[in-house]
Order: structure tokens, then C-alpha cells, then sequence
């Protein structure tokens, strides 16, 4: 049932008086008839989701606009929840950052820890100052190839710390995929509770509207006060500037999402209710906490980190430069020169003063480390501390649900039927009645904003429990 869709029945005005101005006797009636459509409205709230079906958002159904032609607007391509998942996986420059980095150190780990390239040396040695090449016979000719070699196990240790960063990049890019899935679920939700939200002031403001002609019809008969005919119409007022505020929220929701997805064409959402996953209980939440992709990556980095402070440790033992060359004398003629002359050189540098070089090195990488272990208990703690705020509210939230459809529409429903009868029988006044319809319609849209924050709560516990349920899950 469409909340926009309420109409009461209207009453031919009889003949000499103008439409506007019914009897004391419509204007009850007319009363009468808007309590039964507000009840009407009030059960189709009760029965559920299924009774809050809405045109898709920004399709113009505003009951003042009237339709739109064809040409009046560009055709608008219908969104899921399932496509705008998938959307922004595929095209939000967040995640291609993540991407970029992860394939950066794809490629660090591939040449980490390699050895560094070999050095060719050609030159001429021992010629006389005056550059007369070729004609002293110390003048030698030499070829030769340089290779380092980095202290013993630091390689091994170097390439090992960059395949670990390679699987903190990978984790890392999850996470951010799963934090993706569940702001979008979010916009989603909030853009369907705004839209929710405006159905049910239309179809209040037109139980207003009607509220406002009783009064009137009254007054302008003598039987009613100016207050009653201000009063609805301020209410009337009201209902109008709230929708306008929800209009500017739903821009906003409307942009994020865009940006989410990383999408400019005009487009609108479905209006199905997402299907998430039942969300997990506290203790089962915690007991995973460990999978979660958020620490599973500051895990793959601290141990990255240990590697390199292992590393540096190595640079206590000397390196060594192997050198071979090949060399013979020029002499002052090719007769005299002496060809086929070989030498090896070992080169070891030497760790002076490692109090000030390789030990601070040393506690360099690993106070580095002290401070990615504490980042990563941050991380922790601040996940522990949403795990019991997001499944504490959680089940607050669905007490309030059953509060608002067990107790409070019910007793709202119940006083609007006791105002109007009063009113009917004129030991109530106007204002008891217009208290009466306030108190539904704020007691509605709070109940609206709860079944919003239910699903946000679900989509927050889904990101959580460390998983990213998008395609098929999804409506």
C-alpha cells in the first residue's frame, strides 16, 4: 500500500454554498472520514517494510509536479544496490590508490634483496704526466668486472620483509573494498529512509490539509475559533518546510553516493530493501576479530618490520666488493708489451664506530617497530570498541522497534479515535485533535529513522565480522 496513494472520499457540496464551506455536520464527518485514513495509514505503517513502497528516488513524484514529459528531464538509468556495490569496487579512485600501491610492492618484491649489479672497470694506469700513452713502460692496461655482496643472510631477510609488505599492501586493499561495500550500504539506507520519510509527510500533509478545511468550514459557520483554522494551517506549513529540508539531505546522500561510485550520470536507486547478513553475536565477533583484514595487515607489516630489524643487524658484519682484473703493460711498442696479466681483490668495508652508525640503525627500525605494534593495538581496541557500540545498539534498536509496533503507534492510534471523537461530540477542541495527529506523524517517522538505523547497524556489523558481501547478497 502506497502511503501517497490516500484519498478520502469527498462530499458533494450542497447547492448555495461554496465547496470550501461544508455544514457543522460535513465538518465532522469530513473529520471522521480523515480519522479512517489516518488509522488506515497508521496500520499500513505497522504491517512492515512491504507497506512503505516508494517510486524510485529522484523520479519526480511529487504530487504538485504533476508528470513529467519525455523530454522534460534525461532518462535516468535504475540503479540496485548490487550494481552501485559493484560500481564503486570498479571505478573508486580510493580503492585504484590501493591498487597502485599494491602493485608497487608487487614489483619491490621482486627486486628486494637481489644483489646489486656487477661494475665493469676499464682503464689505463702508471702513464707519464704528459699523457704520452704507450710509452713508458709501467703503463698498463686494465679490464676488470666489481660484484658486492651484502652481509650474510641480509638478503634473504630483505626479500622476505617485502613479500610480507606485499601481503600487508593486499589486506590493506580489502579492508578497504569491505569499508567501501559498507559506506555504500550506508548512503543507500539513508537515501531510502529520506525517501520513506517524504512519502509519509505527503500523506500526512494531506490529512493536514483536510484537518485545516474542517477547521475552517467551522469557523466560517461560527461553531469554530480562528485558533483552530491558524493552528492546522501551521501544521500544514510545517509538514510542507520539513519536506524541503529532507529534499536538501537527499541531495547530499545523492552526491556521496556519487562519489562512492565515482559516478555522474543521472541515475535512481531501487527502492527494495537491502538484504544483509544477520549480524553475528558479540562474543563470536571478538573471537574473529583476529581474521579481520584491518589487523591482518598491521600483522603482515609488523613482521615485515622485524625482517628489517634483523636486517640491520647484519650490517655489524663487514661486506664484501670482489674484484677480477685483467690487465698488461703497453710498453713503447707491441714487441715489448706484456700481455695476460690477472689479479683478484677482496674488498671488506669496515664497521667503525657502530656505536653512532649501525647500533642507531638499528634501534632506528626497531623503535619503528615499537610504533607500528602500538598503531596496530589502536586498531585493535578501536574495533573492540565498535564491535560492542555497533551490536549493543543493535539490539536497543530492535527493542525500540517492537516499543514503537507494539505500544506507542498503537496508543497514538487510539488517542487520535478518542481526540476526534471528542471533538465530534464537542467536548474536545481542535488543538486535542491536531496534538493528536502531531504525535502519530512524529511517532512514524521515528519509527522510520529506527528500521534506517537497524540496517545501517547491519551493514556496520557486516563490514566488522571481516567480510565483503556484495553481488548476489544484495537485492
Amino acid at each position: 500500500m502506497s502511503l501517497s496513494g490516500f484519498s478520502l472520499p469527498g462530499r458533494r457540496a450542497p447547492k448555495g454554498r461554496s465547496p470550501g464551506a461544508p455544514s457543522g455536520a460535513g465538518a465532522v464527518r469530513s473529520l471522521v472520514r480523515l480519522s479512517v485514513g489516518l488509522l488506515i495509514f497508521a496500520r499500513a505503517f505497522a504491517s512492515g517494510p512491504s507497506a512503505l513502497e516508494m517510486p524510485p528516488v529522484w523520479a519526480g513524484t511529487g504530487a504538485s509536479s504533476g508528470p513529467a514529459s519525455p523530454s522534460a528531464s534525461p532518462v535516468r538509468r535504475l540503479l540496485t544496490l548490487d550494481q552501485a556495490v559493484n560500481l564503486g569496487l570498479e571505478r573508486n579512485p580510493e580503492l585504484a590508490k590501493e591498487r597502485a600501491n599494491l602493485a608497487r610492492s608487487a614489483a619491490y618484491s621482486i627486486r628486494a634483496g637481489e644483489l646489486a649489479d656487477p661494475k665493469i672497470i676499464l682503464g689505463e694506469q702508471y702513464f707519464p704526466i704528459d699523457f704520452g700513452l704507450g710509452e713508458s713502460v709501467l703503463t698498463m692496461m686494465t679490464v676488470g668486472v666489481r660484484q658486492s655482496f651484502p652481509p650474510w643472510g641480509q638478503r634473504s631477510l630483505l626479500h622476505q620483509g617485502a613479500g610480507l609488505e606485499k601481503t600487508a599492501s593486499r589486506l590493506e586493499l580489502d579492508d578497504r573494498k569491505a569499508r567501501l561495500v559498507r559506506d555504500i550500504r550506508v548512503v543507500w539506507i539513508d537515501l531510502l529512509r529520506i525517501r520513506q520519510t517524504e512519502a509519509f509527510l505527503e500523506s500526512v500533509g494531506s490529512l493536514w490539509e483536510k484537518a485545516f478545511q474542517a477547521a475552517l468550514a467551522r469557523y466560517r459557520q461560527g461553531s469554530g475559533t480562528e485558533s483552530d483554522v491558524l493552528s492546522a494551517k501551521l501544521r500544514k506549513d510545517e509538514i510542507r518546510d520539513r519536506r524541503e529540508r529532507l529534499r536538501l539531505q537527499e541531495e547530499e546522500s545523492r552526491f556521496r553516493l556519487m562519489r562512492l561510485m565515482h559516478f555522474s550520470r543521472p541515475f535512481r536507486i531501487s527502492p527494495d530493501l537491502p538484504r544483509l547478513p544477520a549480524p553475528l553475536p558479540e562474543s563470536l565477533l571478538l573471537e574473529r576479530l583476529g581474521n579481520h583484514p584491518a589487523l591482518k595487515s598491521r600483522d603482515a607489516g609488523d613482521a615485515a618490520q622485524e625482517r628489517r630489524v634483523l636486517a640491520s643487524k647484519k650490517n655489524r658484519i663487514p661486506a664484501v666488493s670482489v674484484e677480477g682484473d685483467y690487465s698488461y703493460f703497453m710498453g713503447p711498442n707491441l714487441i715489448t708489451s706484456t700481455p695476460n696479466l690477472f689479479s683478484v681483490l677482496l674488498t671488506f668495508n669496515l664497521p667503525v664506530r657502530p656505536g653512532e652508525r649501525q647500533d642507531q640503525e638499528t634501534a632506528e627500525e626497531e623503535h619503528e617497530l615499537e610504533a607500528m605494534e602500538a598503531a596496530r593495538e589502536v586498531v585493535r581496541q578501536r574495533l573492540v570498541e565498535k564491535v560492542r557500540d555497533a551490536e549493543g545498539a543493535f539490539r536497543q534498536l530492535l527493542r525500540r522497534q517492537d516499543l514503537f509496533e507494539r505500544v506507542l503507534l498503537p496508543g497514538a492510534r487510539r488517542n487520535v479515535e478518542a481526540a476526534l471523537s471528542g471533538y465530534a461530540t464537542g467536548t474536545l477542541g481542535m488543538d486535542r485533535v491536531l496534538g493528536a495527529m502531531e504525535r502519530v506523524g512524529d511517532i512514524g517517522i521515528r519509527a522510520l529513522s529506527i528500521r534506517a538505523e537497524i540496517l545501517e547497524t547491519e551493514a556496520r556489523l557486516s563490514y566488522l565480522a571481516g567480510t565483503q558481501t556484495g553481488g548476489p547478497h544484495e537485492p
